[in-house]
């Protein structure tokens, strides 16, 4: 008999094994904030702890059942966070020194670091993406932007030497003819072309405003406003696209900070800001003028609590956050 003659029937077989012995699905868990009486406004979604979290699709699980599935892609400590459009979620993952990829589409994961002649990846903290599918991450002990092309494979740096002491977070403008990197310990954000040519810089070191102690990361509205996450200050300050300030909220000087310990932020279909605070444990959810409307989230471990969380993203209303001790990305979403 023709191999192709036995292997439809044999397909058909383990399919048939495959749905009569597949498990039930997880139960939902019913959780949304502000808590009833109140209307929720998120509520959570699920979490992912690694690759086997994800959803095969029901070839991909008969190939796997014959043929043997790709070694699990496990969530090591989470820092920053990016969800592409082709449903791909990128997480800096710091304790193994790389890139993770899930494909929530095709329930797929792969794993990367490697910079060709110039090593590998040291200390990853954040990611950004563009339009063409390349993925930008900052590494903080290069002190370079790594830039990979959609294939995963390394291109380029962004960054001669001197252009940062420690870059963190990124963010492009809406039209990605400018990249923003944060500079954390030079106290300023570095402006890119989209070719990688450094345009100007913002910020220094100071207690006035515009002035920065350790910012984190960046944001750009769809109205092109700039929300830089200033950590020491406890606060989060608005520019213009060319680096003028605006206005900022909480406070720049210490004392009475709503902020304790700010790492990321994120924006809505609606323009909420979205900052996780890995001190007290919670997502705080901002108008985009800096009125705090609700928080979300508390210490632990159990589904919507967190240890540290520290990168957020969004896209569609859906809300990844990397909770990083807990060693897992949740997944809320943002109801109106």
């Amino acid at each position: 008999m023709s191999r192709r003659a036995w292997t439809m029937p044999v397909l058909l077989v383990m399919a048939a094994l495959l749905v009569s012995c597949g498990g039930s699905p997880r139960q939902t868990i019913n959780l949304g904030w502000p808590p009833p009486p109140n209307q929720p406004r998120v509520k959570y979604v699920g979490t992912l702890y690694g690759s086997r979290d994800l959803k095969r699709s029901f070839f991909g699980k008969v190939r796997d059942f014959l043929f043997g599935g790709s070694p699990e892609e496990v969530i090591g400590k989470p820092y920053g966070v990016a969800r592409g459009r082709d449903g791909k979620l990128y997480l800096a993952d710091t304790s193994r020194k790389g890139v993770l990829v899930y494909d929530l589409r095709a329930g797929t994961a792969d794993f990367f670091n490697d910079l060709g002649r110039f090593g590998t990846l040291q200390e990853p903290v954040y990611i950004a993406l563009d339009r063409k599918g390349r993925v930008y991450v900052s590494d903080t002990k290069l002190a370079r932007i790594a830039v990979f092309n959609p294939d995963h494979s390394f291109s380029h740096f962004i960054g001669e030497k001197g252009d940062f002491v420690a870059p963190v977070g990124m963010a492009f403008d809406n039209n990605e003819e400018r990249l923003y990197v944060v500079d954390t310990r030079g106290h300023k954000v570095v402006v890119f072309d989209r070719d990688g040519h450094k345009l100007f810089s913002f910020g220094k070191r100071g207690d006035e405003k515009g002035e920065f102690y350790y910012p984190v990361t960046v944001r750009v509205s769809r109205g092109d406003t700039v929300y830089v996450v200033d950590s020491f200050h406890f606060a989060v300050q608005a520019f213009s696209p060319d680096g003028t300030f605006l206005f900022s909220f909480g406070p720049i000087k210490a004392g009475g900070s709503k902020m304790a310990r700010p790492r990321d932020i994120a924006i809505d279909s609606e323009d909420h800001l979205y900052i996780t605070d890995a001190n007290r444990n919670h997502v705080q959810v901002w108008s985009s003028q800096g009125k705090l409307l609700m928080t979300f989230g508390q210490f632990g471990s159990a589904p919507g609590e967190f240890r540290l969380p520290a990168g957020i993203c969004i896209l569609n209303d859906t809300i990844y956050v990397a909770d990083s001790i807990n060693r897992r990305v949740q997944l809320f979403r943002y109801l109106g």
